[in-house]
């Protein structure tokens, strides 16, 4: 993906049809359903960021398969919109519309003619899905369909070829890759550091994720030189660059981080962004080395999609708790896709 090789053991191209495959096992994106309808309206507003999109998208497919409903949504509204946040640009709308449905299970309801015929038809926003949680404790099983439908979007990861929903060209979500590194984007070993502040609702709800994944707060809200190096120095990545994603609203993070004679010399600072373009979010998905917060929820989109890839626990780092004057992973990987940790009650 953007000329650089992911972990995974399948090739991704900008398109293909064929079912995901991924060590034998193939993804298909259908479930037991009832002639009942889902319908993800069109919102008057698109609710939170790319992270909180996403996670809505996921918790749709979460509510359909737990009440056997088929899943549809409007052409031109917030599913499409976080789809192509990343991938299925298109020439052809038509073609698209079949795309989405056949390869992510969505179909595409354009008047109200598509849903004569469905004994009923259920519809919620973007904000009534992101606070749903399944039942039971079956979030494992969610937690695979959800890796498989990510599959499906950075399979067909844009390259400004086609264009969007609302008529405009795609963007090319490899362009931070071309703007920082020119030609050496394949080679090329990097570390993606992401700092919130959250308009000062970060340490709340680090406060919160320490009583159920048992990090220690400061860490990936202060990400200090001292929290940085000891995750970079035992991977031998202080020696290539490290760039910060930050929006910019907890200054003393870029200034301890370009005052280090270690890290600074290394440091690329792309800050004040409150929200990530599509272009920084796959410079974070694809780097060799993440370090995140998990207060925020492009953060933790970030991070499954990492996972999702096939990205490692010694590539990811959310979760760390300070023990004995030395830093530590707690929780796993799997610990962003469990709502009983995360708690998606904190927007």
């Amino acid at each position: 993906m953007c000329d650089r090789t992911t972990p995974l053991n399948y090739a991704i191209h900008p398109k293909m049809t064929q079912n995901v495959t991924y060590f034998g096992e193939t993804f298909l994106p259908q479930w037991p359903a009832q002639n009942k309808l889902l319908l993800l309206r069109k919102d008057t507003y698109l609710f939170g960021h790319i992270g909180n999109q996403i996670n809505s998208l996921l918790h749709a497919y979460d509510y359909a398969r737990d009440h056997e409903l088929e899943l549809g949504t409007t052409f031109h509204g917030w599913v499409i919109e976080a789809i192509q946040f990343m991938g299925y640009e298109s020439n052809d709308n038509k073609e698209l519309r079949n795309e989405i449905h056949n390869e992510l299970g969505i179909k595409i309801i354009r008047n109200s003619t598509d849903l004569v015929g469905y004994d009923e038809v259920i519809q919620l926003s973007a904000k009534d899905l992101y606070f749903y949680k399944s039942p039971g404790d079956n979030w494992e099983a969610n937690m695979n369909f959800h890796i498989g439908i990510l599959r499906r979007i950075f399979l067909r990861y844009n390259r400004a070829l086609g264009y969007a929903h609302h008529g405009l060209r795609a963007t090319n979500v490899c362009r931070t890759f071309d703007d920082l590194f020119h030609h050496s984007i394949s080679g090329i070993k990097y570390t993606v550091i992401h700092s919130r502040f959250l308009e000062g609702r970060a340490p709340f709800k680090l406060e919160k994720l320490s009583k159920t994944s048992g990090l220690t707060p400061k860490g990936a809200l202060e990400m200090s030189p001292k929290y940085i190096r000891m995750i970079l120095k035992p991977l031998g990545m202080l020696e290539h660059p490290i760039i910060l994603l930050s929006d910019g609203q907890l200054p003393s993070v870029e200034d301890g981080l370009l005052r280090d004679p270690v890290i600074g010399p290394k440091l690329i600072v792309m800050g004040n962004k409150t929200s990530l373009s599509g272009p920084d979010a796959a410079l974070a998905i694809l780097s060799d080395v993440y370090i995140g917060n998990p207060a925020s929820v492009t953060s933790g989109y970030i991070a499954r999609s990492r996972y999702a890839l096939g990205y490692n626990e010694e590539q990811t780092y959310m979760f760390r708790k300070e023990h004995l004057d030395k830093w530590i992973s707690v929780c796993n990987a799997k610990c962003i896709f469990n709502p009983w940790v995360m708690d998606t009650n904190l927007v």
